[in-house]
């Protein structure tokens, strides 16, 4: 995960070389930090690029209650962040949600020291790491549209925290899309599983917000993801290898850019005239700078445009699978109706 830039912590001031991401009024938690990023020469891009678009303040407000409080923050689409259905990549979306979440552990009981570990966790050489994620997406955002993210702390078992994400376009409310993502903790030692020791918990009890939005559907959770044998794979990418700056600080690969390679390796036809609307990934080991990989894709029996994917390394040990739904692309659709 790539930490937030120029992060500080403080007085929140309001200056020509500032952006204020909340606004919090004048009734501020005591436990509440905060946060703005301060942006060298700022110009509003809004008004650089003649888009005609405002912010609705209100939206920028980070939500709070009593016992806990939401992570929110704007992103401004940039054009390098877009497909070839001139839409905002899932790779982009994703990234954003990285952000929050980031955010979000450096703000609750979760306190970062490094990139989401808590003093407690970093005594007894324990991380996070992913293990499951859930997307589903009803729009994508086009450039120069004002993406609202908010992350919150869904779930806390001793098992696996869950952290959810909501996007929705900043200015008209439009939903975008949803991530639940399930995290679980190891040894970064042995790189094994680890129970989460009870004085990690309660830290972060506080904070968990089950009843706000509940997490996607259990009946997706209960489909099993079946493994993709290659006898029955429709589409295969080989030799695929992480590159340098697909890395994150702790030496892996994102776990975004799994996501980008089982994309990658689904046939072309589909990528070229669908785009993805809900995805269900499982993780199930990591891979670093020497990995080299292959990505296996085939279609469902169960359900029309749904792809079963298999993402391992080249010896066959089992890197992620995942389960995609794809609907025909919005930009299509138009060109055809025009």
């Amino acid at each position: 995960m790539v930490p937030p830039s120029k992060l500080m912590r403080g007085r929140s001031i309001d200056n020509n070389n500032a952006i204020n991401l909340y606004n919090f009024g004048t009734s501020l938690p005591s436990h509440v930090t905060r946060l703005q990023v301060k942006v060298d020469n700022f110009q509003d891009p809004l008004k650089i690029n003649n888009f005609g678009k405002t912010v609705n303040h209100e939206l920028e407000k980070r939500r709070f209650t009593q016992d806990g409080y939401v992570v929110g923050q704007n992103f401004l689409v940039r054009l390098y962040e877009l497909d070839i259905h001139e839409k905002a990549s899932l790779e982009a979306l994703l990234n954003y949600t990285q952000e929050t979440g980031l955010n979000l552990f450096q703000s609750s009981g979760l306190r970062v020291e490094g990139f989401g570990v808590s003093k407690e966790m970093n005594s007894r050489n324990l991380i996070w790491v992913i293990g499951r994620m859930q997307v589903e997406v009803d729009s994508y955002p086009s450039w120069g549209d004002i993406v609202q993210v908010e992350t919150w702390c869904s779930g806390l078992t001793k098992h696996c925290l869950t952290c959810s994400s909501r996007l929705t376009d900043a200015n008209t409310g439009t939903k975008i899309m949803r991530v639940d993502s399930e995290f679980v903790m190891i040894n970064e030692k042995t790189r094994r599983l680890s129970r989460i020791p009870e004085e990690i918990k309660a830290s972060g009890d506080p904070y968990v917000k089950d009843y706000l939005d509940p997490p996607l559907s259990v009946d997706d959770k209960l489909r099993k993801l079946q493994k993709l044998d290659e006898d029955k794979a429709d589409y295969i990418l080989r030799g695929i290898k992480p590159l340098w700056f697909d890395l994150d600080p702790n030496q892996h690969v994102n776990n975004v850019k799994y996501i980008s390679w089982i994309l990658e390796g689904t046939p072309e036809a589909v990528r070229e005239n669908y785009e993805l609307s809900a995805f269900t990934l499982e993780y199930r080991r990591e891979c670093g700078r020497n990995s080299v990989l292959q990505s296996l894709s085939g279609a469902s029996n169960e359900v029309p445009n749904e792809y079963y994917h298999l993402l391992r390394l080249e010896n066959g040990n089992e890197v992620a699978r995942a389960r995609t739904l794809w609907r025909k692309s919005s930009k299509i659709e138009c060109n055809s109706m025009n």
